[in-house]
């Protein structure tokens, strides 16, 4: 997984239109994973409903949307 903060994996996903990416929860504050989601690996959380899975997006999608139901995933420090 590669775990980066919001606007990290905002800017993978504008850049994604040809090879989608999968984001998931992550166990770090204020962190998301977001990896290929054309993985073998990936596509098996995909297909299994990987609890922490929020979605898969590409550069094509309404971005700003994106943004939003990112944000509401991510987690912040007590």
């Amino acid at each position: 997984m590669s775990k980066g903060n919001l606007q990290q994996v905002m800017v993978r996903i504008k850049g994604s239109e040809v090879s989608p990416i999968a984001v998931f929860r992550c166990d770090q504050p204020e962190m998301l994973d977001a990896v290929f989601a054309a993985t073998v690996k990936t596509q098996q959380m995909i297909e299994q409903r990987h609890p922490d899975l929020i979605g898969v997006y590409d550069g094509t999608m309404n971005l700003d949307q994106v943004l939003q139901e990112l944000a509401g995933h991510v987690r912040y420090a007590a």
